[in-house]
């Protein structure tokens, strides 16, 4: 699944939301060993059985109704601790607008952790990240199943969110916070990295070493992220030119702009258009078959 130690993206254009999840149910000799950590957050959300997840010279057993959430670059490796462990997992990066709430219970371990002691929490978390899931199956392209699978883990997080410990909690820096959203509402802009730390009150170093330790990514690289998201929005959603679209998103040059689109969609915009008007005529015909 993946390339190489640090990319474990599926959705790899991506400069926030779900990546990749799914549902496990495994046996003993399930294992997953990541020395390097991935560029992207991880939840685990236990059902049923026994897990560890083993983070330096700690480990911490999973059971019923215990959620986990590991940062970006965190060395880590975590396996069933019995016979069987059941449990729905999210590689995904933190919409910008989460930060004023996203804020898990975290006790001394080096990482989020929560117990669900209610029944009640349990049931409602468990069926937000089962519609999450549902709706990220592979094969599964459309961009409004995509927002759905994102409200299930979203609304996973509120209920967690909700049954922490206010004494015990971790946010998003919100220096970094206000970064993202301004790369997110302006996506065209021309960044300058000594302005960004200066506004931070950050060096540059620091302004760097932290975005990309909460974030995942580098700013230039999210940036782009962002840009190409919001280029497949316009080309898929508008009869607007190419090069109309690759000045909308701060390209200068629409011949850049095609090359790198490409190189993160693995076509050019013409072809994505074609395909995503297809798409959507295919959705039509079976929505009007089925009624």
């Amino acid at each position: 699944m993946a390339k190489k130690a640090m990319d474990y993206a599926i959705h790899g254009e991506r400069s926030y939301g779900i990546l990749i999840a799914g549902h496990f149910s495994v046996a003993a000799d399930y294992a997953i060993h990541r020395p390097s950590g991935s560029r992207d957050w991880l939840l685990i959300y236990t059902i049923s059985g026994e897990g560890q997840i083993q983070l330096g010279q700690e480990a911490v057993t999973c059971s019923a109704g215990d959620m986990s959430v590991l940062l970006p670059g965190m060395p880590h490796q975590y396996s069933t601790k019995q016979e069987e462990w059941e449990f729905i997992w999210a590689h995904f990066i933190p919409d910008p607008q989460w930060s004023t709430w996203l804020k898990i219970p975290e006790p001394d371990e080096p990482f989020i952790f929560h117990h669900i002691s209610s029944i009640k929490m349990r049931q409602s978390i468990q069926e937000a990240l089962m519609r999450m899931v549902a709706h990220e199956l592979p094969g599964v392209t459309s961009i409004l199943h995509r927002r759905l699978s994102e409200i299930g883990l979203e609304e996973a997080l509120v209920h967690a969110q909700i049954n922490a410990d206010p004494e015990h909690t971790v946010s998003m820096d919100p220096r970094i916070a206000e970064i993202l959203r301004d790369l997110q509402l302006n996506p065209a802009q021309k960044v300058s990295l000594p302005e960004l730390a200066k506004n931070s009150c950050l060096s540059i170093s620091r302004l760097s070493h932290l975005f990309k330790e909460q974030v995942g990514d580098t700013i230039l690289n999210t940036l782009t992220k962002f840009r190409m998201e919001r280029a497949a929005q316009l080309l898929a959603g508008t009869r607007r030119q190419v090069a109309e679209i690759a000045a909308d998103v701060g390209f200068d040059c629409a011949i850049h702009f095609t090359r790198k689109f490409r190189d993160t969609f693995g076509e050019t915009p013409s072809v994505y258009r074609k395909r995503k008007r297809e798409e959507l005529q295919n959705m039509d015909s079976s929505s009007l078959s089925a009624q």
